[in-house]
């Protein structure tokens, strides 16, 4: 055994898996650098949002809806635990096609808005929700 004591053993074992693990990864490498169109195909059957925004939206609107969702706590994960700003981030970035950038840098730019336009666009949808339940005569 080379002089090593029984407790090195495990250690020996986790280096040999951990070797096996990268000599796997570069076997990967080496076919997607050898067959890369088998590698674009994947990622080109990912599923696509096929909805967009209009020019005249503002990703800093669509931030104050994020920053109310995440504030709210009532977007959460599987486990039941609030969901983090990046992820709900991406989700709205994938659901609209677009890039927020930095989540937590436009959630700061939104909270520290002029109190007169803090939730202006959020105020804006109350306002077509009423309209809307106006116009269809509801009390």
């Amino acid at each position: 055994m080379c002089g090593l004591s029984k407790k090195k053993m495990p250690y020996l074992h986790l280096i040999d898996e951990a070797i096996g693990l990268l000599n796997t990864e570069m076997r990967i490498v080496k076919w997607r650098i050898k067959y890369p169109e088998q590698f674009t195909q994947h990622a080109n059957k990912l599923f696509l949002s096929p909805l967009h925004l209009t020019d005249k939206t503002s990703l800093v609107n669509i931030m104050e809806i994020v920053s109310g969702l995440f504030l709210s706590k009532n977007i959460i994960y599987q486990n039941g635990k609030p969901v983090h700003l990046t992820d709900l981030g991406k989700g709205f970035e994938w659901l609209f096609n677009i890039k927020l950038g930095d989540y937590h840098q436009k959630h700061e730019d939104v909270t520290k808005r002029k109190s007169t336009k803090l939730t202006e666009f959020l105020n804006g949808l109350i306002t077509l929700i009423r309209k809307e339940h106006e116009n269809k005569g509801y009390r």
